[in-house]
């Protein structure tokens, strides 16, 4: 899956590993970025310039992960078959921890739901021995 995709879109779904994947991604971008705002801020002079110059791109950054995180929630929930709305439980803190660890439990379904196609399977689809 395109990892812009991955992050950003609300729609579809994606099994457990996919989640896992764009959870990872989602964090370690985070820390990249916020790895670049304080080593840009710590180059300014003096405590107050560096809360002023590092606020607002640290809410960016803050902003955007937490969009990636709900559209990733999002799709997994709906993978299981419950309305992606859910993922604002993220928002709520003790919670949205929990979910975060507890969106990796269940498997998806594996026929289509109301958010979109099963994933292909990968099953073999030789006939079965025996009877």
């Amino acid at each position: 899956m395109n990892p812009l995709k991955l992050l950003w879109s609300f729609d579809g779904r994606i099994g457990r590993i996919a989640y896992a994947a764009g959870s990872l991604l989602n964090l370690t971008l985070m820390f990249i970025a916020l790895a670049i705002v304080t080593h840009q801020s710590l180059g300014s002079r003096g405590a107050f310039s560096m809360m002023l110059g590092s606020a607002l791109p640290l809410m960016i950054m803050m902003a955007l992960s937490c969009w990636a995180q709900l559209a990733l929630a999002a799709k997994r929930l709906q993978d299981i078959g419950v309305s992606g709305l859910f993922s604002l439980l993220l928002l709520i803190p003790f919670v949205g921890m929990i979910m975060i660890v507890g969106l990796l439990i269940p498997p998806g379904e594996d026929n289509d739901n109301l958010y979109g196609p099963a994933a292909p399977s990968t099953r073999s689809s030789a006939p079965a021995q025996g009877a």
